[in-house]
């Protein structure tokens, strides 16, 4: 006989595998993707330099509806772009963030989690947040290809 309690009735996250052999496959995948993230949603995408971060960033407001996905690119040197779409769209990305205390200089408190979405390039530099909705981890495969590992959170 199963324990039932706190531990036995944690619902697991869910863990998938998707290949997408161009961008335009890894935009749709975060056209998908956005259809079930809650609204406010912490989406942290981890990965190295040119694995497609950007691209599923761009699929994601999308599916949030953005009107114009060009608007769409990586926030390297201004920290975060915020977008308007049914909600709105923080794109962070953390790849010139260095330490904790610099971390903390850009302001995340001030919509991690509260309002819209957001999605964290360099997700892996937030240290242990608790309970994002989505984490991706994508993968350059050769070429275009791109192997994504995604774990749904809350």
């Amino acid at each position: 006989m199963k324990k039932r309690g706190a531990a036995a009735s944690r619902k697991r996250p869910e863990i998938c595998t998707e290949v997408c052999r161009s961008p335009r496959e890894t935009e749709r995948l975060g056209r998908r993707l956005a259809r079930d993230l809650p609204v406010p949603a912490v989406v942290l995408l981890c990965g190295a330099l040119g694995s497609g971060k950007t691209t599923l960033t761009r699929g994601i407001a999308q599916g949030l509806g953005l009107a114009n996905p060009d608007a769409v690119h990586s926030p390297s040197f201004t920290l975060v772009n915020i977008y308007r779409g049914r909600c709105p769209i923080y794109h962070v990305d953390l790849y010139r963030v260095a330490g904790r205390r610099e971390l903390e200089s850009v302001g995340l408190e001030d919509f991690l989690g509260r309002d819209g979405v957001t999605i964290v390039e360099w997700g892996e530099r937030l240290g242990d947040f608790e309970n994002p909705s989505l984490v991706v981890n994508l993968e350059d495969s050769g070429g275009e290809t791109r192997t994504l590992r995604i774990r749904r959170g809350r």
